[in-house]
């Protein structure tokens, strides 16, 4: 068994092992890593490739993600991977899966997780169809239950989706991927591969503009979620992930009640405060969420922190024939990979580039164009637009912007709005 590589001698092994040990294709059913027996692979994410292990000493069923090589091709991914890993097994909660090791041998590098035996609310939209205002209310409570407890370990989360909430067959729901997150949003070549910093769908203005965030970055992509989980579609798509992040950025969000007359009241409305455009506008944190939903109406209230978990189900029974208590639903399927080559310009690329030029023309352009935009839009490059011609009509149209400025127009329409530059957030 050999030593893992340091730090700085980490990017050049993984390039040389790329194609062998660590190769993308390569299933480690089967094999024995350090003390856990991979039975066999469930599914593969953008990250990591996810199997069911089975630990000798204590014998128990136990997750474990094998971190492909781009997921830490920087030289100071391996440190900060770890770091993080550590400060995610900190937390310690009903609600958050945990972390039981993170570990590198011959070359392999590995984070041993807790198995959720149960679908991902993902797989759960899918085959069961959108939630009652009582479940959704459950979700809310668990997840910022969860999220609570990571502020007060100083850990933002930053991709809360239902791919990464887990429903157990008791109806707990559990957030799952804390501490994997920061390593994509800091590691810049990772990026450039096409690797996403979060999910478009659910991503927080601050976020898509690369700003520093905070717990209340993660609490707009709760209630993006939540909008999901309630109206059976996210409250936006796009034909492009740049589209759908300027929407976040830009639009308003369509009345829930609108689109699922169910939430119609107090439930639609506190969903539609956690997605408001300007963290300030939202609750100041996780345990203001909770708050808040302690002091609904009795007949809502009475479902929150103390009722029986209305998404409990039989785990006799299969979500759509995909999912069984063999199964990891939270994974990508095998052979989705989350890296796309950028291909030349389609309709649907023009129009989403239009889309942008005219988001650009707004007075909050500074913001959009800042230097950390452009790590945030090599990452949505996965999702079909070709980086280096959207980042010649950035610089284009910045160029005609500062022209036109010089002369004192202004797009008809548009109201003048001080910018507030990146970085104006607090910390996370």
């Amino acid at each position: 068994m050999s030593a893992c590589p340091q730090p700085a001698d980490h990017r050049r092994e993984s390039m040389q092992n790329h194609s062998a040990t660590t190769s993308l294709d390569h299933d480690y059913s089967g094999r024995v890593l350090g003390g856990y027996r991979l039975l066999r692979r469930l599914g593969s994410g953008g990250m990591a490739d996810v199997y069911v292990a089975e630990q000798a000493s204590l014998h128990r069923r136990v997750a474990v993600k094998v971190l492909r090589p781009a997921t830490l091709a920087h030289p100071e991914a391996v440190d900060r991977f770890t770091q993080e890993a550590r400060a995610a097994a900190a937390l310690v909660h009903g609600n958050i899966v945990q972390i039981h090791e993170v570990g590198c041998i011959e070359g392999v590098h590995f984070l041993v997780e807790e198995f959720v035996a149960g679908p991902s609310l993902r797989a759960w939209l899918k085959d069961r169809g959108p939630l009652a205002p009582a479940a959704v209310i459950s979700v809310l409570v668990q997840v910022a239950a969860a999220l609570d407890q990571a502020v007060a370990g100083g850990v933002v989360h930053r991709d809360i989706k239902p791919e990464n909430l887990l429903v157990t067959p008791r109806g707990e729901v559990k957030v799952a991927d804390f501490g994997l997150a920061r390593v994509l949003h800091e590691n810049l070549e990772l990026t450039q591969t096409g690797m996403a910093l979060g999910t478009p769908l659910y991503m927080s203005p601050e976020q898509t503009r690369g700003e520093a965030v905070d717990s209340r970055s993660d609490l707009y992509s709760l209630g993006a979620t939540a909008y999901h989980l309630a109206a059976g579609q996210p409250p936006f798509r796009g034909t492009t992930g740049v589209a759908v992040a300027l929407a976040h950025a830009k639009e308003p969000v369509p009345p829930l009640a609108t689109v699922q007359p169910a939430f119609a009241g107090p439930v639609g409305e506190l969903i539609e405060r956690l997605l408001a455009k300007d963290p300030a506008d939202r609750f100041v944190s996780p345990a203001a969420l909770l708050t808040a939903i302690d002091e609904l109406p009795a007949g809502l209230a009475a479902v929150s922190r103390t009722a029986a978990l209305p998404l409990a189900w039989d785990p006799d029974q299969e979500f759509g024939g995909s999912f069984s208590l063999a199964r990891l639903a939270a994974a990508r399927p095998v052979g989705h990979r989350g890296q796309a080559s950028a291909g030349p310009p389609t309709a649907a690329v023009t129009a989403a580039t239009a889309q942008l030029k005219v988001a650009l023309a707004r007075e909050e352009i500074d913001r959009l164009v800042s230097r950390r935009v452009w790590a945030v839009t090599a990452a949505l490059a996965a999702f079909g637009l070709g980086a280096g011609f959207l980042l010649g009509r950035l610089r284009a149209f910045q160029s005609r912007r500062r022209g036109s400025s010089r002369l004192g127009s202004r797009p008809e329409g548009i109201p003048g709005r001080p910018g507030r530059g990146p970085g104006s957030e607090p910390a996370s």
